[in-house]
């Protein structure tokens, strides 16, 4: 199960760009992405544009690098500053 959490910003569904809010990404294997740059739809790129902040994720057993990714309500990055990587080993 992966958790996410914002300070300071509104998690809001996809759609309309207003500041300070969006909604989050789950990059897998990924670094952040510079602000700005449009967050892609892929099996590595996971959107969660109605405003989730938890998700089950299943992975095959492994290491992996989860970085969570705030982007705006058009899939923007917001950049590093928005994003938190960890390291899970999954058995």
């Amino acid at each position: 199960m992966v958790r996410f959490g914002a300070k300071g910003l509104q998690v809001a569904p996809a759609g309309g760009v207003v500041p300070n809010s969006g909604h989050h990404h789950l990059l897998i294997n990924l670094d952040s992405m510079p602000a700005g740059e449009y967050l892609p739809f892929s099996e590595r790129h996971l959107h969660f544009g109605k405003g989730q902040t938890q998700v089950e994720v299943k992975l095959a057993p492994g290491v992996y690098k989860l970085t969570a990714q705030f982007g705006n309500g058009a899939h923007q990055s917001y950049g590093k500053p928005l994003s938190q990587s960890i390291t899970v080993t999954v058995k």
